[in-house]
């Protein structure tokens, strides 16, 4: 005979394998207190399923933003009363600012369940990916900020909704797979073996705000291995200053004599030496990214080259506010297997050259765009098609959209390596529920969006973080000869000047400097010789027809393109002349939402009010069953 605690067992059992069944999460706030479990919507069905874990017996709201703002977001809010009924109410934040958010005209949220112990509360709720309501949020693949909340104050109706007590905003991507679930198998994997490129003690300077810091690190002579996660482990307490890392293999040099020999990447008067030779890019993170597990049958390989002695750790540190004694000691590191899987994966690099006279962003723009080429003169030379699986999109600060455009005999195919939402302190890589196949004689563009309403000065291309950068990295299946590829788009820097309003006999441009880049220098209005940087934040004045002739010159002039797709080992990359832009004469277009009314059917009962109650017969037995659950975890402490 069934004991009541054997009962209970299984019954806890039953809930924990439910939990499991939601294919992401994300702890929303820093004290762990709001977390939060969905499941996407899939091809069947069109509903997304949120479920909300808050340390709270009050109210809990979730909101749906495109920069975390409460104005124009799309809001959720909900709890369960006195009764020990569950409630919710659609709503929607104000047109400006903040304040109390109005309940929707129309009840968009449908409520599976809700319940609460002596210290949470959980609501289970679902929502159409696309409600096609004008107050409320389209789910797409871009970054969505999360804005949550809660108060502890219980209401007693819908009208009466106290002022949250707690609030903060995360950002997520609702719906491309997140790798890091698949991080506890590979963990409880035995043969699974971890490298970690650890940097050790690097004080961040208070006279400027960015660092890049360099070190050689040389490779144990291991057995060739796959690459199958990775994960930063950013020291506790300077998740503000770690921006990004980069690792570069250095090929068949030897960079000995650099060991235990760190120093700043480069600055303004020298660079550090092994920067010129070690250029193959072999992993990358920046601020924000999680943690990142390939798929179970794909791995990067490593080890592989035993000619490969030595790797070049690139480090970013940004900080800010100048503040002293920061120092760091934070390590990238690799998760690997002997046992090689049967996909490898290759790496790709698409952008701008990072130069000021390459980029320049006017201030106050909502909107301004750079644009990327790669043509299919370059992706001609390879022989089979290139699956892009994965990628990181980079800007810096002014960073609000990116994306990576193809287009195959004159026609956009649909790309979801993209971000109309950019956030710079979340930059995590897309994990693209399908490959976007790149195919030999595809044209390629790739668009960097930025906005400058808060500069009252030029924002020029440049490493640091108030400098702007324009780059996809992306990875790819299944991997070819080369180490890492690239395709590479450059302006012609004194016709960018002229549009700028210098002449050609005001420019002076030296010889390439180590990175491709050119030391410029122009005659300001005092008849002085003055670096560019200097001109952009001093002399120059920007006029409306200024910014409208720059706008088109970065989108239709002439550019160059490092065209480093090659079609073997030995094809090296070269140049290529691009007399304009890439046409893109059939852009792609998302297809329009199939509507039907929602709030209907067996989940949910609505009720002519802006709340939603749920008693069905499913409903209560769950409350039933966590109930007791609850009443269990109390008996056994």
């Amino acid at each position: 005979m069934l004991t009541v605690t054997s009962v209970l067992l299984a019954l806890f059992a039953v809930s924990s394998a439910q939990q499991l069944n939601y294919t992401h999460h994300a702890v929303l706030d820093p004290n762990e207190k709001f977390q939060l479990n969905w499941n996407p919507a899939t091809d069947g069905s069109g509903y997304f399923t949120f479920e909300c874990v808050v340390a709270t017996r009050g109210w809990l709201g979730l909101g749906f933003s495109s920069n975390g703002a409460m104005a124009a977001a799309d809001m959720v809010i909900a709890w369960v009363d006195a009764s020990g009924n569950p409630q919710i109410s659609d709503r929607h934040g104000p047109a400006q600012g903040n304040g109390y958010p109005p309940a929707d005209s129309k009840q968009d949220y449908e409520l599976v369940s809700g319940r609460k112990n002596d210290t949470h509360t959980i609501i289970t709720f679902r929502r159409k990916q696309d409600t096609c309501e004008p107050q409320d949020w389209k789910i797409t693949s871009d970054t969505t900020r999360l804005i949550w909340a809660y108060n502890d104050q219980l209401p007693t109706s819908a009208d009466d909704i106290s002022k949250h007590t707690e609030r903060g905003v995360k950002s997520v991507q609702l719906v491309n797979p997140q790798t890091k679930d698949g991080m506890a198998t590979i963990l409880a994997d035995p043969s699974t073996v971890t490298y970690d490129f650890r940097l050790t003690n690097v004080t961040l300077p208070t006279d400027k705000r960015t660092l890049y810091w360099c070190e050689i690190m040389e490779l144990p002579k291991w057995n060739k291995h796959h690459i199958i996660a990775n994960r930063m482990l950013v020291q506790k307490g300077n998740e503000r200053y770690v921006h990004h890392l980069v690792m570069y293999g250095c090929g068949e040099e030897d960079m000995s004599e650099f060991l235990g020999k760190p120093a700043s990447c480069f600055d303004d008067t020298h660079v550090f030496t092994p920067m010129k030779k070690c250029r193959n890019y072999r992993a990358v993170w920046a601020v924000g990214g999680e943690d990142f597990v390939y798929p179970s049958n794909m791995g990067s390989p490593f080890f592989d080259d035993p000619k490969l002695r030595f790797v070049l750790i690139e480090m970013h540190y940004d900080n800010p506010d100048l503040m002293p004694g920061i120092t760091d000691s934070s390590a990238f590191r690799f998760y690997m297997t002997e046992k090689l899987r049967p996909i490898e994966t290759g790496r790709l690099t698409m952008g701008q050259l990072v130069s000021p006279v390459q980029l320049a962003i006017p201030p106050k723009q909502q909107r301004f765009t750079a644009y990327v080429y790669c043509p299919g003169k370059c992706t001609s030379r390879i022989t089979e098609p290139i699956n892009v699986f994965t990628g990181l999109l980079h800007t810096h600060l002014l960073g609000v959209a990116m994306r990576v455009r193809v287009i195959r005999n004159g026609v956009e195919i649909k790309s979801e390596m993209r971000d109309d939402h950019y956030d710079f302190n979340y930059q995590t890589p897309v994990y693209l529920s399908k490959p976007l196949v790149i195919m030999a004689g595809d044209d390629i563009i790739v668009e960097c969006t930025y906005g400058s309403m808060d500069r009252d000065t030029v924002t020029y291309g440049g490493y640091g973080s108030d400098n702007e950068m324009c780059e996809a990295l992306l990875e790819y299946y299944p991997k070819r000869n080369m180490t890492s590829e690239a395709c590479m788009s450059i302006v012609d820097p004194e016709a960018l000047l002229e549009v700028l309003g210098l002449k050609k006999d005001q420019v002076d441009i030296a010889g390439e400097t180590w990175l491709g880049e050119q030391i410029v220098t122009v005659m300001n209005q005092n008849q002085q010789n003055v670096s560019i940087t200097d001109w952009y934040k001093n002399d120059l004045k920007v006029t409306n027809e200024m910014v409208t002739k720059l706008q088109d010159f970065m989108q239709n002039s002439s550019q160059q393109v490092i065209c480093g797709i090659q079609g073997g080992a030995n094809d090296g990359g070269s140049f290529l002349n691009l007399d304009g832009p890439i046409e893109n004469p059939r852009p792609y277009v998302d297809p329009p939402a199939v509507c039907t009314s929602s709030g209907s059917g067996s989940i949910t009962t609505s009720q002519p009010t802006p709340t939603t109650t749920n008693r069905s017969s499913g409903g209560v037995l769950r409350e039933v069953v966590n109930e007791l659950i609850d009443a269990f975890r109390k008996f056994i402490g």
